[in-house]
Protein backbone atom coordinates (compact mmCIF):
# COMPACT_ATOMS: atom_id res chain seq x y z
CA UNK A 1 0.00 0.00 0.00
CA UNK A 2 1.59 3.90 -0.73
CA UNK A 3 1.59 6.95 0.89
CA UNK A 4 -1.60 7.81 -0.57
CA UNK A 5 -3.82 4.89 0.32
CA UNK A 6 -2.81 4.73 3.99
CA UNK A 7 -3.74 8.27 4.12
CA UNK A 8 -7.84 7.73 2.18
CA UNK A 9 -8.18 4.75 4.28
CA UNK A 10 -7.88 6.82 7.73
CA UNK A 11 -9.80 9.66 5.46
CA UNK A 12 -12.63 6.86 4.85
CA UNK A 13 -12.86 6.14 8.53
CA UNK A 14 -16.62 7.56 10.14
CA UNK A 15 -15.35 8.78 13.04
CA UNK A 16 -16.86 11.39 15.57
CA UNK A 17 -15.16 14.75 15.94
CA UNK A 18 -17.33 16.18 19.01
CA UNK A 19 -15.65 16.41 22.42
CA UNK A 20 -17.63 13.72 24.65
CA UNK A 21 -20.71 15.11 26.96
CA UNK A 22 -21.47 11.55 28.31
CA UNK A 23 -19.29 8.26 28.95
CA UNK A 24 -20.28 5.36 30.98
CA UNK A 25 -16.87 3.77 31.86
CA UNK A 26 -12.83 4.42 30.33
CA UNK A 27 -9.94 2.28 30.27
CA UNK A 28 -6.88 4.51 31.49
CA UNK A 29 -3.38 2.92 31.94
CA UNK A 30 -1.65 3.64 35.36
CA UNK A 31 1.93 3.02 34.06
CA UNK A 32 1.63 6.73 32.52
CA UNK A 33 0.97 8.79 35.99
CA UNK A 34 1.88 7.94 39.29
CA UNK A 35 -0.85 10.39 40.59
CA UNK A 36 -4.05 8.61 38.29
CA UNK A 37 -4.19 5.97 41.31
CA UNK A 38 -4.38 8.40 43.75
CA UNK A 39 -7.19 10.05 41.90
CA UNK A 40 -9.15 7.05 41.34
CA UNK A 41 -8.77 5.99 44.93
CA UNK A 42 -10.17 9.62 46.12
CA UNK A 43 -13.43 8.88 43.32
CA UNK A 44 -13.78 5.66 44.92
CA UNK A 45 -13.68 6.99 48.54
CA UNK A 46 -16.62 9.61 47.43
CA UNK A 47 -18.88 7.06 45.77
CA UNK A 48 -18.03 8.29 42.44
CA UNK A 49 -16.09 5.52 40.45
CA UNK A 50 -15.96 1.94 40.69
CA UNK A 51 -12.79 0.34 39.34
CA UNK A 52 -11.35 -2.84 38.34
CA UNK A 53 -7.25 -3.74 37.22
CA UNK A 54 -7.78 -5.87 33.52
CA UNK A 55 -4.53 -7.43 34.30
CA UNK A 56 -7.22 -9.39 36.86
CA UNK A 57 -6.75 -13.01 37.30
CA UNK A 58 -4.29 -13.32 34.90
CA UNK A 59 0.16 -13.97 34.95
CA UNK A 60 0.65 -10.27 34.70
CA UNK A 61 -1.63 -9.77 37.93
CA UNK A 62 0.70 -8.86 40.41
CA UNK A 63 1.92 -5.74 38.03
CA UNK A 64 -1.41 -4.47 38.43
CA UNK A 65 -0.44 -0.91 39.92
CA UNK A 66 1.05 -0.04 36.30
CA UNK A 67 -1.22 -1.76 34.01
CA UNK A 68 -4.78 -0.80 32.32
CA UNK A 69 -7.84 -0.51 34.57
CA UNK A 70 -11.87 -0.31 33.74
CA UNK A 71 -13.01 2.63 35.69
CA UNK A 72 -17.05 2.79 35.92
CA UNK A 73 -18.55 6.35 36.73
CA UNK A 74 -22.54 6.01 35.07
CA UNK A 75 -23.68 9.70 34.67
CA UNK A 76 -21.15 11.34 37.29
CA UNK A 77 -20.61 14.94 34.97
CA UNK A 78 -18.25 16.13 37.08
CA UNK A 79 -16.03 12.96 37.63
CA UNK A 80 -15.72 13.00 33.41
CA UNK A 81 -14.61 16.46 33.02
CA UNK A 82 -12.14 15.92 35.41
CA UNK A 83 -11.22 12.68 34.02
CA UNK A 84 -10.94 14.50 30.10
CA UNK A 85 -8.55 17.21 31.23
CA UNK A 86 -6.25 13.91 31.91
CA UNK A 87 -7.05 12.52 28.67
CA UNK A 88 -6.22 15.87 27.36
CA UNK A 89 -2.56 16.47 29.33
CA UNK A 90 -1.10 12.41 28.72
CA UNK A 91 -2.09 9.55 26.44
CA UNK A 92 -3.66 7.42 29.09
CA UNK A 93 -6.52 5.72 27.49
CA UNK A 94 -10.28 5.88 25.78
CA UNK A 95 -13.86 6.97 27.50
CA UNK A 96 -16.58 4.12 26.37
CA UNK A 97 -19.95 5.04 26.32
CA UNK A 98 -22.15 1.85 26.36
CA UNK A 99 -25.60 0.27 28.12
CA UNK A 100 -23.58 -2.43 28.31
CA UNK A 101 -23.03 -3.82 32.36
CA UNK A 102 -19.70 -3.25 34.01
CA UNK A 103 -19.03 -6.87 33.96
CA UNK A 104 -20.26 -6.81 30.19
CA UNK A 105 -17.33 -3.98 29.25
CA UNK A 106 -14.82 -5.75 31.59
CA UNK A 107 -14.93 -9.17 29.57
CA UNK A 108 -14.82 -7.43 25.95
CA UNK A 109 -11.70 -5.30 27.10
CA UNK A 110 -10.02 -7.67 28.70
CA UNK A 111 -10.24 -10.46 25.83
CA UNK A 112 -8.84 -7.34 23.39
CA UNK A 113 -6.11 -7.02 25.84
CA UNK A 114 -5.08 -10.51 25.89
CA UNK A 115 -6.05 -10.93 22.43
CA UNK A 116 -2.24 -11.82 21.53
CA UNK A 117 -1.15 -13.23 25.08
CA UNK A 118 -1.32 -17.02 23.52
CA UNK A 119 1.04 -16.59 20.50
CA UNK A 120 3.80 -14.16 21.72
CA UNK A 121 3.63 -13.48 25.35
CA UNK A 122 2.62 -10.03 24.97
CA UNK A 123 -0.48 -7.40 25.95
CA UNK A 124 -2.08 -5.77 23.12
CA UNK A 125 -2.64 -2.39 24.35
CA UNK A 126 -5.95 -1.45 21.97
CA UNK A 127 -6.71 1.64 24.51
CA UNK A 128 -3.64 3.98 23.16
CA UNK A 129 -5.36 7.26 21.88
CA UNK A 130 -2.22 7.65 19.86
CA UNK A 131 -2.64 4.75 17.80
CA UNK A 132 -6.47 3.87 18.13
CA UNK A 133 -7.51 5.63 14.69
CA UNK A 134 -4.70 3.81 12.53
CA UNK A 135 -6.10 0.34 14.72
CA UNK A 136 -9.31 0.69 13.30
CA UNK A 137 -8.13 1.40 10.20
CA UNK A 138 -5.96 -1.89 10.08
CA UNK A 139 -8.83 -3.77 11.31
CA UNK A 140 -11.53 -2.33 9.25
CA UNK A 141 -12.74 -5.76 8.24
CA UNK A 142 -14.16 -6.64 11.55
CA UNK A 143 -15.35 -3.09 12.38
CA UNK A 144 -18.29 -4.54 13.70
CA UNK A 145 -17.34 -6.44 16.09
CA UNK A 146 -14.42 -4.87 17.01
CA UNK A 147 -16.72 -2.54 19.21
CA UNK A 148 -20.00 -4.20 20.78
CA UNK A 149 -23.18 -2.76 19.80
CA UNK A 150 -24.55 0.32 20.74
CA UNK A 151 -21.23 1.25 22.11
CA UNK A 152 -19.10 4.81 21.41
CA UNK A 153 -15.08 4.98 21.83
CA UNK A 154 -13.74 8.73 22.49
CA UNK A 155 -10.15 9.37 22.73
CA UNK A 156 -7.89 12.28 22.37
CA UNK A 157 -5.82 11.95 19.40
CA UNK A 158 -3.50 14.71 20.82
CA UNK A 159 -4.99 17.87 18.62
CA UNK A 160 -8.76 17.33 18.99
CA UNK A 161 -11.69 14.26 19.82
CA UNK A 162 -12.22 11.38 18.09
CA UNK A 163 -14.63 9.00 18.57
CA UNK A 164 -16.12 5.92 16.54
CA UNK A 165 -19.62 4.56 17.13
CA UNK A 166 -20.34 0.64 16.38
CA UNK A 167 -22.06 -0.08 13.16
CA UNK A 168 -24.44 -1.84 15.16
CA UNK A 169 -26.52 0.44 17.09
CA UNK A 170 -28.99 -1.55 18.62
CA UNK A 171 -27.93 -3.03 21.92
CA UNK A 172 -28.20 -6.56 22.86
CA UNK A 173 -28.10 -8.09 25.74
CA UNK A 174 -25.66 -11.18 24.57
CA UNK A 175 -22.27 -10.20 22.53
CA UNK A 176 -21.44 -11.00 19.50
CA UNK A 177 -18.02 -13.52 19.30
CA UNK A 178 -15.31 -11.60 19.29
CA UNK A 179 -12.98 -12.39 16.34
CA UNK A 180 -9.93 -13.91 16.91
CA UNK A 181 -6.82 -11.78 17.01
CA UNK A 182 -4.00 -12.55 14.57
CA UNK A 183 -0.56 -10.49 14.66
CA UNK A 184 -0.80 -10.52 10.74
CA UNK A 185 -3.64 -9.00 10.67
CA UNK A 186 -1.88 -5.99 12.65
CA UNK A 187 1.24 -6.26 10.03
CA UNK A 188 -0.27 -2.61 8.54
CA UNK A 189 -0.38 -1.42 11.58
CA UNK A 190 2.93 0.52 12.01
CA UNK A 191 2.43 2.03 8.89
CA UNK A 192 -1.19 3.42 9.80
CA UNK A 193 0.45 5.14 12.73
CA UNK A 194 3.05 6.99 10.74
CA UNK A 195 0.09 8.11 8.16
CA UNK A 196 -1.90 9.63 11.12
CA UNK A 197 0.86 11.03 12.62
CA UNK A 198 1.67 12.54 8.94
CA UNK A 199 -2.00 13.90 8.96
CA UNK A 200 -1.16 15.84 12.46
CA UNK A 201 1.85 17.18 11.37
CA UNK A 202 0.96 18.50 8.23
CA UNK A 203 -1.86 20.55 10.32
CA UNK A 204 1.24 21.97 12.55
CA UNK A 205 3.47 22.41 9.92
CA UNK A 206 0.98 23.86 7.43
CA UNK A 207 1.82 27.34 6.76
CA UNK A 208 5.47 26.24 5.63
CA UNK A 209 5.02 22.78 3.44
CA UNK A 210 5.16 22.75 -0.34
CA UNK A 211 2.34 24.27 -1.93
CA UNK A 212 1.90 21.81 -4.94
CA UNK A 213 0.46 18.36 -4.32
CA UNK A 214 -1.06 16.95 -1.51
CA UNK A 215 0.48 18.12 1.61
CA UNK A 216 -0.31 15.43 3.80
CA UNK A 217 1.31 12.38 0.89
CA UNK A 218 4.57 14.64 0.96
CA UNK A 219 4.69 14.46 5.00
CA UNK A 220 4.01 10.78 5.11
CA UNK A 221 6.82 10.17 2.24
CA UNK A 222 9.14 11.82 4.56
CA UNK A 223 8.47 10.02 7.40
CA UNK A 224 8.69 6.83 5.84
CA UNK A 225 12.34 8.10 4.33
CA UNK A 226 13.39 8.51 7.89
CA UNK A 227 12.00 5.19 9.12
CA UNK A 228 13.99 3.50 6.09
CA UNK A 229 17.47 5.92 6.60
CA UNK A 230 17.17 4.30 10.38
CA UNK A 231 15.59 6.98 12.44
CA UNK A 232 13.73 4.68 14.60
CA UNK A 233 11.63 6.73 17.20
CA UNK A 234 9.00 9.39 16.28
CA UNK A 235 11.36 12.33 17.52
CA UNK A 236 13.82 11.27 15.07
CA UNK A 237 11.16 11.23 12.58
CA UNK A 238 9.89 14.59 13.14
CA UNK A 239 13.33 16.46 13.12
CA UNK A 240 13.91 14.78 9.32
CA UNK A 241 10.76 16.04 8.26
CA UNK A 242 11.73 19.46 9.82
CA UNK A 243 14.91 19.38 8.07
CA UNK A 244 13.45 18.77 4.29
CA UNK A 245 10.91 21.34 5.13
CA UNK A 246 13.29 23.95 5.79
CA UNK A 247 15.40 23.13 2.57
CA UNK A 248 12.31 22.72 0.82
CA UNK A 249 12.73 19.69 -0.80
CA UNK A 250 13.62 15.81 0.19
CA UNK A 251 17.38 15.17 1.38
CA UNK A 252 17.51 12.36 -0.56
CA UNK A 253 19.20 14.04 -3.77
CA UNK A 254 21.39 16.39 -1.56
CA UNK A 255 25.38 15.45 -2.20
CA UNK A 256 26.38 16.91 1.29
CA UNK A 257 23.70 15.48 3.29
CA UNK A 258 24.82 11.65 1.37
CA UNK A 259 27.92 12.04 2.93
CA UNK A 260 26.76 12.35 6.40
CA UNK A 261 24.44 9.45 6.12
CA UNK A 262 27.35 7.42 4.43
CA UNK A 263 29.76 8.39 7.42
CA UNK A 264 31.20 5.41 9.45
CA UNK A 265 29.95 5.19 12.96
CA UNK A 266 27.41 7.67 13.57
CA UNK A 267 24.81 7.19 15.46
CA UNK A 268 21.51 8.06 13.64
CA UNK A 269 21.13 11.37 16.52
CA UNK A 270 24.55 12.35 15.39
CA UNK A 271 23.68 12.30 11.88
CA UNK A 272 20.65 14.29 12.40
CA UNK A 273 22.79 16.41 14.38
CA UNK A 274 25.06 17.49 11.32
CA UNK A 275 22.66 17.56 9.37
CA UNK A 276 21.09 20.18 11.67
CA UNK A 277 24.10 22.09 11.48
CA UNK A 278 24.79 21.88 8.34
CA UNK A 279 21.29 23.23 6.90
CA UNK A 280 21.74 26.09 9.28
CA UNK A 281 25.15 27.04 8.08
CA UNK A 282 23.51 26.87 4.33
CA UNK A 283 20.67 29.30 5.82
CA UNK A 284 23.86 31.81 7.06
CA UNK A 285 25.35 31.73 3.47
CA UNK A 286 22.15 31.89 1.57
Amino acid sequence: MDAANYISTLDSLELLSQEPFHADYAIIDLALDDRLLQFIYEADQQGTVQWWSLLENTRWQASWKTGPVLLSFGSDGQFLEKLKARLVRLPLGVLIASPGSSKQVFDWAQWWLLGLAESDERLFRFYDPRSFRPLLATLAEHAKQWVFPGATIHWYSGTDWQGYQSPDHLWRSELPKQPLLVQAELSELPAFRSADRAMAYEKVYRNCLPETGNRRIWVLERLQEASDLGFATTSLQERWLRLNIRIGSSLLGKADFQEIMKAPDMTPVDRLNAMESLSESMDVTA
